[in-house]
Formats: C-alpha cells, sequence, structure tokens
C-alpha cells in the first residue's frame, strides 16, 4: 500500500522539509505584491521557487554560479527596461523580490538561510509600501510567524524535531515581543518617512501619460512639493496676475 502525502511528507529528511517549508512562506510573503510587481518577476520568482523546491525534492545538486550570474544580470535589465531606473520604491522592491527567490538557489549552509531570513523580513516590511489594510496585516502576521519559525528551527539541534515545536517557540517570542512594540509604537517619534509610506522618489509628478492608474491625480494634487521658483527682473506682477 502507497503511502499517503501526508506520510511522505513526514519521512522526508528534515534540509528538505525545512527548505520546503522555508519557499513556502516566502511564497505566502511574496504573494500579495503580485499586482504591484511587473508581470517577469512574478513569474521569475514563481519558476526560481518552484526550480529550488524540485532540487529539494529529488536530492539534485544546486545550479553552478554561472547560472546565477547570468540571472542576476537578466533580472537587473529587466528590472531597468520595466521601470527605467534601479533607484526608487516601485524598483527597489521589485530588484529585492527577485533577489530573495534567486538567493535561494544557494541556500548551502547556516550562513545563506540567514541571509534568506532577513531579505524575507524586508520583503515582508515591503508590503505595507503598497497596502496597510487590515487583510494585508494579518497576512503578514502569518507571515512574519513563518519566518520566526523557520529561524528557530534553524537553531534547533541535529535530528528531526517537529516544526510544531519551533512554532511554538516562535509564537513565544511573538508575544513577548508585542508588549516593547506597543510602547514603541506609542512613544517612539513618528518621523516620515521612516513611519510614512513613503511615495517613489523616482517616478514623475507632473504631465500625463497615455496610460492612468486610480489615485495619479489624487497624489499629484495633494503633493507639497516645490513646483517651480520664478525671479522677476523687475517688481513681481499684482498678487491677482500671479496665478
Amino acid at each position: 500500500m502507497k503511502p499517503n502525502l501526508l506520510e511522505r511528507l513526514r519521512n522526508l529528511p528534515r534540509e528538505t522539509r525545512d527548505t520546503l517549508f522555508l519557499l513556502i512562506v516566502i511564497a505566502w510573503v511574496i504573494t500579495p505584491q503580485v499586482g504591484h510587481l511587473p508581470w517577469w518577476c512574478s513569474a521569475m520568482s514563481a519558476a526560481v521557487l518552484l526550480w529550488r523546491g524540485t532540487i529539494a525534492l529529488r536530492g539534485k545538486t544546486l545550479p553552478s554560479r554561472w547560472w546565477l550570474s547570468a540571472l542576476l544580470i537578466l533580472a537587473t535589465a529587466a528590472t531597468y527596461y520595466s521601470h527605467r531606473t534601479l533607484m526608487g520604491r516601485d524598483a527597489g522592491v521589485t530588484f529585492i523580490v527577485v533577489l530573495l527567490a534567486l538567493k535561494t538557489l544557494e541556500l548551502r549552509a547556516q550562513r545563506d538561510a540567514f541571509v534568506v531570513f532577513f531579505l524575507a523580513f524586508f520583503t515582508l516590511l515591503s508590503n505595507f509600501f503598497f497596502s496597510q489594510s487590515l487583510l494585508i496585516a494579518v497576512a503578514m502576521l502569518v507571515g512574519l510567524l513563518g519566518l520566526l519559525t523557520a529561524l528557530v528551527n534553524s537553531h534547533m539541534p541535529v535530528g528531526k524535531p517537529p516544526l510544531w515545536h519551533a512554532a511554538r517557540t516562535a509564537g513565544w517570542m511573538a508575544l513577548l515581543g508585542a508588549p516593547i512594540m506597543v510602547v514603541l509604537f506609542m512613544l517612539f517619534p513618528r518621523l516620515a518617512p521612516l513611519w510614512g509610506v513613503p511615495s517613489d522618489a523616482m517616478a514623475g509628478r507632473s504631465g500625463l501619460s497615455s496610460s492612468m492608474q486610480v489615485g495619479t491625480i489624487a497624489s499629484l494634487a495633494l503633493d507639497s512639493s516645490v513646483a517651480m521658483r520664478v525671479r522677476f527682473d523687475g517688481a513681481p506682477p499684482p498678487q491677482r496676475d500671479l496665478y
């Protein structure tokens, strides 16, 4: 009688199980941003994560650095083509998502796993650049607990400790940190752009293109930045004529 899927998952080696769990958490963190990312970024990230999962399941060797270098160059060129820059919020989020997916192809040692963890934490935070809805907050809380579980699990002793033990420790750590988070939220100065959602500094702020999105005109109308500075050769005209 063939073992069912649950039994097969339980019988996986620890390294394979932990890798698959981490990939699922990363996919969960990236998914809410799909609507804000270029199509190629979402497709490339999904393909890389599936590729890495297949490598883990089949016990294959990781791709060479030549493959990684080629994919990195391709991702950099595609990011620049999509955003016409490598700076700014949108280009930065696109690039960090691709880097997170590509970094999973270098999961050889615990040090590599730590880099993936912290890239994933940063990617989780970047979801709030686009939305601060309650649904996103709940989804990212689940993602945070998943990443903490993976981080705790990476420090567990050798053998095959259940993921539930790591999840319980991660939840307890989150509960212990919640009061400190509330105190910092209430007392720490909320200085922009640290606490505000920064607009993309590299995006155009004037003019109309052939395509528009909801809220574009509102963002331009509410922008308090200096539009221009005027210097008169003589006396300035009356106030009623300045407009």
